[in-house]
């Protein structure tokens, strides 16, 4: 069973009245409707703006690339992030994928077609288990092996991604220790010698709008935040304008807290 957070006024988390109306202002600013949690890896606490949004389900898109990674790995569906599927020679959207494609790459580039081939490589008996022991989402692998997280079956809560992170983070998950740090390694999106930030985005284009993630790990020192943000277009969007807004607006957003 998921753990329900719990929106508490820790001295880490407190949010003054006024810094919550600019948080919730930077969603209008960028032209989004959506939430945001920053959460303890290590208790229930999160700070929470737009709290209604945090328990409505939605397809986890690319962000599901983290789990992905690890039944791969776990069930050596590819034996180490170094190894190389073959590009199949379809020319799709985005050049970076057409090519031949290891894990380590595959994942900052969010390769659909590398995972799906991991994903039919793992099988649906396999990859139901795995994402049933996770307890990824509302664990269901309808829709096609290698579709059920782009337009199938599956649903997240950005509550069940805090959850799923900080399980992860804690190396909690029913995966080896080693493959737990090996996915978070390769979610580093930033080092600078302030702080470490870690990372996946999803996209769900849908008929009526862009929908997307940015979920992950803010490290600073020995502290350690788990991140979620989910967005959608209020107004027409562009693509390129929604994949560049969201991390901006999530660094925007953190530095409201003075964390960046």
């Amino acid at each position: 069973m998921f753990r329900s957070f719990i929106i508490t006024a820790c001295v880490l988390l407190a949010i003054p009245a006024a810094a919550q109306d600019a948080r919730e202002d930077l969603f209008t600013k960028f032209g989004v409707a959506g939430c945001f949690m920053l959460c303890s890896p290590d208790t229930d606490s999160c700070a929470v703006v737009h709290p209604g949004r945090c328990d409505m389900p939605f397809l986890p898109a690319s962000t599901f690339k983290i789990l992905n990674s690890m039944i791969a790995l776990e069930y050596r569906a590819v034996a180490s992030i170094d190894d190389t599927i073959r590009w199949d020679g379809i020319e799709r959207s985005f050049t970076s994928w057409n090519q031949d494609q290891r894990m380590r790459e595959a994942f900052q580039r969010s390769c659909v077609w590398f995972y799906q081939e991991l994903a039919r490589r793992i099988g649906e008996t396999r990859m139901g288990a795995a994402v049933e022991a996770a307890a990824y989402g509302n664990r269901d692998i309808g829709g096609g092996i290698d579709r059920f997280w782009l337009d199938g079956a599956l649903r997240i809560t950005p509550t069940q991604q805090a959850d799923f992170l900080r399980r992860l983070w804690k190396e909690e998950l029913p995966f080896s220790s080693d493959v737990q740090r090996t996915v978070k390694r390769l979610m580093v999106l930033e080092r600078t010698d302030a702080y470490t930030l870690y990372g996946k985005t999803g996209t769900v284009m849908r008929k009526d709008g862009l929908l997307g993630w940015m979920v992950g790990f803010l490290q600073k020192g020995e502290d350690v935040y788990v991140y979620v943000l989910n967005v959608e277009a209020v107004d027409e969007t562009d693509f390129q304008t929604f994949m560049k807004m969201r991390p901006e607006l999530l660094k925007q957003l953190l530095q409201t807290w003075n964390l960046l």
